[in-house]
């Protein structure tokens, strides 16, 4: 979807509080593709205040354009949003080395420390796919992501099981505990 047409929609007062199938929201899936505009825009808009009735119409539109998924909720914008997997945009983001959009997100102070259904966090993801850039930008921006929990995985787990030996390497110069289990 190209900025314009995202810009138009919203024009039109097309709804940023619909959900597809997969319970993904417009941030989500402009943060899943890397497409730091839309995410920017999609912030500073804000939630949507749409008028039931008469957007009915262009609510659909813009998921359908958006995600190409069937509707099936509106609820409120906001960047804790979180899918069906119990996952918010920065979740996305991360997973899939979208470091721009990490950027945009960590500065809107989206919440790193929220758990998917896997009971992962956006660092988890980063760590697990090797995305070494998004791992920095984590650990950066908030280092007591570092520290042992209740997690039967850390980043550094994640990391090594998959060999990715610079994020393993990133981690424990930030001081990633090895005895974490």
């Amino acid at each position: 979807m190209t900025v314009d047409v995202v810009i138009k929609l919203l024009q039109y007062e097309a709804s940023t509080n619909v959900a597809d199938n997969k319970g993904y929201f417009p941030i989500h899936l402009a943060a899943w593709k890397g497409d730091v505009e839309i995410v920017k825009i999609l912030i500073h808009h804000g939630p949507s205040h749409s008028r039931v009735n008469e957007q009915v119409i262009l609510l659909n539109l813009f998921v359908y354009i958006f995600s190409k998924h069937k509707v099936n909720s509106a609820v409120a914008v906001e960047l804790q949003q979180r899918n069906n997997e119990n996952e918010t945009a920065l979740h996305c983001a991360a997973q899939y080395g979208h470091s721009e959009v990490v950027a945009i997100l960590l500065e809107e102070l989206t919440d790193p420390t929220i758990r998917n259904n896997k009971l992962e966090t956006p660092l988890d993801l980063a760590a697990l796919y090797g995305r070494l850039q998004v791992v920095k930008m984590i650990i950066n921006a908030y280092p007591n992501l570092m520290s042992c929990n209740t997690r039967k995985h850390t980043p550094l787990h994640l990391a090594a099981r998959n060999g990715h030996k610079a994020v393993v390497q990133e981690l424990l110069e930030a001081g990633m505990d090895v005895s974490c289990q």
